[in-house]
């Protein structure tokens, strides 16, 4: 099974403009966060699935650079753009995140696919981790039948066409007690947010990247300050989200299906 690690990213956001590509320590937010992936063993891929959008040009420049793969498709579907990029690099399976999660949390990667190969689920999901760590595992035969049924060239927030319809099997790993922190925000949408991590690293110095989920939660355990920072940016993050699913309910492809 060849398994690719597959960062959606784009340099669009109007929040918090070319974030993807913004710097802490004189190198840029993607290649701090392609640092961190590299440090799972299980890759057989590390890709940023881009757009064709010319702006999005530096994001395959930095691929480049940085030694991993660039795919260029879709600028509205993103599942499209997955589905593309895991054919090009013959992938079975995908780990998923948006460049909004520079520290996500590599060290449960080998969980997810764990599940996987015990369950088969098409989707696995790691929830109880804060926002920023968790990641997805994405089963590419799912991802082929999401396209196949689904009405809306948009699905940037993609999440329902997996968990409302009924046709696939979702499975959320487990997760500890100890790694579980609702109030915790590591996820990079808003000027605040920067601001958190950038405080980050210059608490945890140019190592961070190399730090486990443990030790940057213990950190953030140990700087409540830190934590405060953009703390309030989840519940805005929440409803912006919670607006875009009930439009994707309303005008997406659930109106044939359900």
């Amino acid at each position: 099974m060849r398994i690719g690690f597959l960062i959606t990213v784009r340099l669009k956001s109007t929040r918090l403009p070319k974030k993807a590509i913004l710097e802490i320590d004189g190198r840029e937010i993607i290649a701090w966060m392609i640092d961190r992936i590299k440090m799972c063993d299980l890759m057989d891929e590390i890709v940023l699935a881009t757009s064709i959008d010319p702006q999005d040009e530096p994001i395959c420049e930095i691929a480049k650079r940085e030694g991993v793969k660039c795919f260029r498709g879709s600028k509205l579907d993103v599942l499209d753009r997955l589905y593309q990029a895991a054919l090009a690099f013959d992938l079975d399976y995908i780990i998923n995140i948006t460049a909004d999660c520079p520290l996500v949390a590599y060290d449960f990667i080998d969980n997810i696919i764990d599940t996987y190969e015990k369950t088969d689920a098409d989707l696995v999901t790691s929830f109880k981790l804060p926002h920023g760590f968790y990641s997805y595992g994405i089963k590419v035969s799912a991802l082929k039948k999401v396209l196949e049924i689904k009405g809306d060239e948009d699905t940037e927030v993609w999440g329902k066409y997996f968990t409302e319809t009924g046709l696939f099997k979702v499975v959320d790993i487990s997760v500890p007690e100890e790694y579980q922190r609702e109030n915790y925000r590591l996820s990079l949408d808003y000027p605040d947010d920067y601001e958190f991590f950038k405080a980050v690293f210059r608490g945890m110095g140019n190592e961070t990247y190399r730090k486990s989920s443990k030790e940057i939660l213990e950190f953030l355990d140990n700087h409540p300050e830190i934590v405060k920072i953009n703390q309030y940016c989840e519940e805005i993050y929440k409803k912006r989200l919670e607006e875009q699913a009930r439009l994707v309910l309303k005008y997406g492809f659930f109106q044939d299906i359900l």
